[in-house]
Order: structure tokens, then C-alpha cells, then sequence
């Protein structure tokens, strides 16, 4: 009677363990892997007036990177570093990019960050980089 207690209780002991060993080499492997990219999105087209789109033509030549996060919204033109949205000077564009913003917001929630880039008719295109 023992030895049969003994044996049953030896089973439930190896049960437990390979049951936990399966769970632990799960976590291991899920802490392991890189994480997910975000999925590629199509790039928004967000209208703006012309005063707005010869702003930001004007702001900058090239593609203007913006990014929302905890601490607020924040842009980067050209080779400068990202400055807070509020720190230009130019109250078209700044107003331009809050238009940009409050769009890609909508879609894209509170912390992302962005490429706007002009496009032909008076509208930009913003393309979700993170």
C-alpha cells in the first residue's frame, strides 16, 4: 500500500515538473523574441489651406518628422534636432502642423511618430514610422 502511495505521488511530482518546465521554456522563448514591428499603413493624405501647405513649403524643403509622445508633440526640420512644436516661430506653419497632427492623431492614437512629406495638390502626406 505504501509503495503503491509512493509510486502515485513519484507521477504526480514528474507531471507537475515537465508542466512547468513546458510553461517556463514558453516564457523563455516569448521574453526571447524580438518584438513586432508595426504593420505598414498607407500614408495619410491630410488636406490643408494654401496659406498652410506654402507655410510648411517654406519651413522646410524636405520631409518634416514629427513625433507625439508623453511629453508632447515634438519636430524635426532638416539636420536639427526635434524641438516642442511650440518653440517655431512661424504661427502659419506651427498651426499648419497642429492641423497634421490632430489628424494623425485620430488615426494613429496618443504616441506615435511621423513623416510628412507635400504632395502635389495643397495637402500633405503623413506616413506612420512608429
Amino acid at each position: 500500500m505504501t509503495a503503491l502511495v509512493i509510486v502515485i505521488i513519484t507521477f504526480v511530482l514528474i507531471a507537475v515538473l515537465v508542466i512547468l518546465y513546458y510553461y517556463a521554456s514558453r516564457m523563455k522563448r516569448g521574453l526571447e523574441e524580438p518584438p513586432r514591428a508595426p504593420t505598414a499603413q498607407p500614408p495619410l493624405n491630410v488636406p490643408l489651406s494654401e496659406a498652410g501647405s506654402a507655410s510648411l513649403a517654406h519651413l522646410s524643403a524636405e520631409p518634416i518628422l514629427i513625433k507625439q509622445g508623453e511629453d508632447g508633440i515634438r519636430v524635426q526640420l532638416d539636420n536639427r534636432p526635434l524641438v516642442p512644436l511650440v518653440m517655431l516661430t512661424d504661427t502659419a506653419a506651427a498651426s499648419a502642423l497642429r492641423e497634421i497632427v490632430a489628424v494623425a492623431s485620430r488615426h494613429y492614437g496618443a504616441q506615435w511618430t511621423a513623416l510628412v512629406t507635400s504632395a502635389d495638390e495643397p495637402s500633405v502626406k503623413v506616413q506612420r514610422l512608429a
